[in-house]
């Protein structure tokens, strides 16, 4: 069946999902433990793939992981994402049924989603499961914090609420398939958007970077007062040196939206470079009443870090060039996304 996370049906017991803990002590049935680290380094690029999606997205049902990386496999019933579950590496969480049929098994439930584990960084498990090198590491998630100096990315799952999420993901599914490149949140932090890390470990839920714009997404269910300081915010963000092509585009995510359109228009109308819509209907056409509607053109490649640190170290110590030596793929990471 296919997922739809606008979809009530899947919430009609409330904004998350049924999640079966990787630190419990007896595992189903259907989850395999024995083998599952061996075969896993034997997919060692997809695992390092899936730990950096669920990195950046927090939670992704398997088909939008799929949309996202197509060498993900698609049905949660396949043995990769088997074993990522036997290895610990990530958990599964199903929709709670309200009828009493409850499915909470990837052989028979209508989806699946996976997170990484919220009660464990699994960094060190990773790294040595995986043979994992600094470059390659460094490239999972961002650093600990704004202005840190512990380069080690945080492989701890967020308790945050899956709808939200899974919306989220399905947003960036519908965009990266028109062109942009998408960040999930983790990465959409202001002090990474800013290059300024007085500018605090906040951020959208959602960035699109395209060729001449960068547009942030923020998901909003509610109209509480914390949303006119979020406003605020941003604001001072689009005030920053080097934001100038940054837009943000507000979205009415709530399972009723009634009101909260008038607000965002009212709040969005004041501020510039700041637009809104409702999250169903921008999913499916990305044009904000206001009239903005952003292309994705061609935009910039990743950031190829690993190959610029070399050109500088080896200046350096005398050696001009070394950034266009052979590297070994170990050594090259993937590129930062921003």
């Amino acid at each position: 069946m296919e997922f739809n996370p606008f979809d009530d049906r899947w919430w009609l017991a409330g904004s998350s999902l049924n999640w079966i803990s990787a630190a419990i002590a007896a595992r189903p049935a259907w989850m395999p433990c024995e083998g599952a680290v061996e075969r896993l380094r034997g997919r060692r690029a997809r695992a390092i793939s899936a730990v950096r999606l669920l990195a950046g997205y927090r939670t992704l049902e398997t088909r939008q992981a799929h949309a996202l990386d197509p060498s993900l496999p698609a049905l949660p019933k396949a043995a990769f994402w088997l074993d990522m579950l036997g290895a610990g590496f990530c958990e599964p969480g199903f929709p709670i049924a309200v009828d009493g049929k409850q499915a909470a098994s990837p052989l028979s439930a209508d989806w699946m989603a996976v997170r990484l584990p919220p009660h464990e960084d699994i960094m060190p498990r990773l790294a040595e499961a995986l043979d994992l090198t600094p470059p390659e590491l460094a490239t999972l998630a961002p650093c600990r914090g704004p202005g840190s100096l512990d380069w080690r990315p945080n492989l701890r799952g967020q308790r945050q609420y899956d709808r939200h999420n899974l919306i989220c993901a399905d947003l960036a599914v519908a965009r990266a398939a028109e062109g942009w490149r998408t960040l999930g949140e983790a990465w959409g932090r202001f002090d990474l958007i800013c290059h300024d890390p007085l500018m605090g470990a906040g951020g959208p839920d959602l960035e699109l970077i395209g060729e001449n714009e960068t547009v942030c997404i923020e998901l909003t269910a509610s109209m509480g007062q914390s949303l006119s300081a979020k406003f605020n915010r941003w604001a001072r963000v689009l005030r920053h040196p080097g934001t100038e092509r940054v837009h943000v585009v507000w979205l009415a995510a709530a399972r009723t939206v009634e009101g909260i359109p008038e607000r965002l228009a009212a709040l969005s109308a004041e501020r510039p470079r700041q637009h809104w819509a409702i999250a169903e209907d921008w999913r499916d056409s990305p044009v904000c009443p206001d009239g903005f509607a952003p292309e994705p053109g061609t935009p910039p490649e990743p950031y190829d870090w690993m190959r610029a640190d070399m050109d500088r170290v080896g200046e350096a110590v005398g050696l001009p060039g070394a950034g266009s030596w052979k590297r070994p793929r170990v050594l090259m990471g993937d590129s930062i996304p921003f």
